[in-house]
């Protein structure tokens, strides 16, 4: 059975805020689903509560979320110094009334990253670059607080060589779009794909509402 390791512990889930996204990884046998699902709650030394993911993204795994089966949480802590947390525990138990919820054991441990030490996070999350000479959508394939890298077909590369400002707007899933201001720092090519290193302007806070709001591979924290 999981116990709470420490208060410390404790504070760390309490900077989940409720109705915040979090990623659930599921394990199987030999391999594991990750999903995304709401976080509910949570009280100290009893168990946390999760929603219950849709049919659609559990799949096959919806067997698998049952009394006792092994889970990773990760989340992007709120009003923190840019923490992502990860922690490892089981299911306490599964309620099907009067609304599906997922009970989780507090974890014995709880890892964590602080996005302000410039840990690259992996994402796919589609955006637009704006510069002087062009405008291109592509992808975002990693980002800190102080930087990303975005990737474009080559054919479509028109970047000033003098003005490096540039802009990396995100649509946003639920809020007005995300406006990243930066400038570009290099641009290398791979294949049929143009890499451009683009270095942030002060954007700590909008970078982790970012990463809050797609939590997309958040995979910086093993807990294998």
């Amino acid at each position: 059975m999981y116990k709470s390791k420490s208060s410390s512990g404790e504070q760390k889930i309490e900077l989940i805020s409720v109705g915040n996204m979090v990623d659930l990884e599921i394990l199987l046998a030999a391999s594991s689903k990750r999903v995304k699902t709401e976080f509910i709650g949570y009280l100290p030394g009893q168990y946390l509560i999760l929603n219950y993911p849709g049919q659609k993204q559990l799949g096959k795994a919806v067997e698998h979320v049952k009394e006792g089966a092994s889970v990773i949480v990760r989340a992007v802590a709120d009003h923190s110094d840019g923490q992502i947390i990860a922690f490892k525990t089981d299911i306490k138990a599964v309620a099907y009334t009067p609304t599906k919820l997922i009970f989780l054991y507090p974890p014995q441990q709880i890892q964590s990253h602080c996005l302000r030490h410039h840990v690259r996070i992996p994402t796919l999350i589609p955006a637009t670059l704006m510069t002087s000479r062009s405008t291109c959508d592509g992808v975002i394939k990693d980002i800190s607080p102080t930087g990303l890298q975005f990737s474009l077909r080559g054919a479509k590369v028109d970047l000033p060589l003098h003005d490096k400002s540039c802009h990396v707007v995100i649509a946003g899933k639920k809020k007005e779009p995300i406006r990243l201001q930066g400038e570009v720092c290099s641009t290398t090519h791979q294949d049929e794909l143009a890499m451009v290193g683009i270095k942030l302007l002060s954007q700590e806070q909008k970078v982790e509402a970012l990463l809050q709001e797609y939590l997309i591979d958040l995979a910086a924290l093993d807990m294998r």
